[in-house]
């Protein structure tokens, strides 16, 4: 099915926003581990998986909306024949 430019920009966002969260989300539990303080295992291991968390579900939320919008494009088009 077509896509509207603002659908497309949409899906490259989620997909850029989601791995650029997961890098973010490696990057910044490393720095906290590598800052031997007191409990910064655990404090880096959630940091990680809330990262990871946060990234996968902005990414579905996004190919959510798209997808219904595909669903409602698609339902107008029988709906006109």
């Amino acid at each position: 099915m077509k896509r509207t430019v603002i659908e497309e920009l949409l899906l490259l966002m989620a997909r850029v926003g989601g791995l650029f969260g997961i890098i973010v989300g490696i990057l910044v539990s490393k720095g906290i581990f590598e800052s031997n303080t007191e409990m910064c295992v655990p404090r880096a291991v959630c940091f990680l998986l809330a990262a990871v968390f946060c990234s996968v579900v902005f990414w579905a939320i996004v190919e959510e909306i798209v997808s219904i919008s595909d669903r409602i494009r698609r339902l107008e088009k029988e709906f006109k024949e």
